[in-house]
């Protein structure tokens, strides 16, 4: 877009590298080329891990089973700095993960500057490859947003929702929001309503969210305002309201080993009552480590 809220919005980060075996590239509606990772969690010679897969090993693995978390980083983040997080959550959720770049950051640094629109076409593409050529049923798939991720998250969310074409697959398995925003503008300000040049307004996509969704927020956080996950939760449909995760003293950038236990029991006991009984038990019986109730 060029305008200065977008100038400001998005700070990319000096781009990190990946190995370029494990990097997986994607094309998105706007034409851009973004990169991306795939972390599968089975068992690896008698031992349960995760792991990346190339290309050519995803070609050869049955990603269609089990939870698959879909990941949107944070502002100042890319794949390379997220990678360590992202496999922590695979191990610990024992679910497969697929993380992005945002167009402009990253490995995708020259495709462009960042804006609103590239981050749903890019997180649209990311969706499209795990249900198309993984054929990783919607209800499997659990959207993450951390912080400015949570703005393609709600937007994708609400958009399985409202989507009526059947082939759709319907609304995602689950949303997990991290540290999200009402909006961009109402972070510096309260406005009242979204007004014209606001960015990811995710508290009007809330209602239309038809997704178990959990929010987790530290009580601490001193960039986005604690309450701004407070009123998304109360603008979700009831029925898509998890019980949340206001974590006492957390602040905005990290979830802190002292509270690792604490927030890895919450989101196993959401994916436990939430998205597991959406998924077919003949499937999860194949999932290795899983807890059964």
């Amino acid at each position: 877009m060029g305008d200065t809220v977008s100038t400001l919005l998005f700070q990319p980060p000096p781009p990190t590298k990946l190995k370029e075996n494990k990097i997986i590239w994607l094309k998105t509606s706007q034409g851009k080329r973004i990169p991306g990772f795939y972390i599968h969690f089975n068992n690896f010679d008698g031992e349960d891990a995760s792991r990346s897969l190339t290309v050519k090993e995803l070609q050869s693995t049955d990603t269609s089973e089990g939870i698959t978390i879909l990941y949107s980083h944070a502002n100042a983040e890319d794949l390379g700095s997220i990678y360590p997080w992202c496999k922590f959550l695979s191990k610990m959720l024992r679910v497969n993960l697929f993380a992005y770049d945002y167009t402009g950051y990253g490995m995708a640094y020259d495709e462009g500057n960042p804006s609103e629109d590239f981050c749903y076409a890019d997180i649209q593409a990311a969706y499209d490859f795990l249900r198309n050529d993984l054929e990783v049923p919607a209800q499997n798939i659990v959207l993450y947003g951390r912080s400015l991720g949570s703005g393609p998250s709600c937007h994708l969310a609400a958009g399985t929702a409202l989507n009526e074409d059947p082939e759709s697959g319907g609304p995602v398995g689950g949303v997990i929001l991290h540290a999200p925003f009402l909006s961009v503008y109402r972070i510096v300000i309260d406005t009242g309503c979204t007004v014209y040049g606001d960015k990811f307004p995710n508290i009007d996509q809330a209602p239309h969210i038809q997704s178990p969704t959990i929010l987790v927020h530290g009580t601490a956080d001193q960039i986005v305002p604690f309450n701004h996950s407070e009123r998304l939760y109360d603008a979700l449909p009831k029925e898509s309201r998890a019980r949340p995760l206001y974590i006492e003293g957390m602040g905005h950038n990290n979830v802190h080993s002292v509270v690792r236990p604490m927030f890895v029991a919450r989101l196993n006991e959401f994916l436990d009552e939430h998205v597991w009984p959406k998924i077919d038990n003949t499937k999860k019986e194949f999932i290795p480590g899983r807890r059964r109730r």
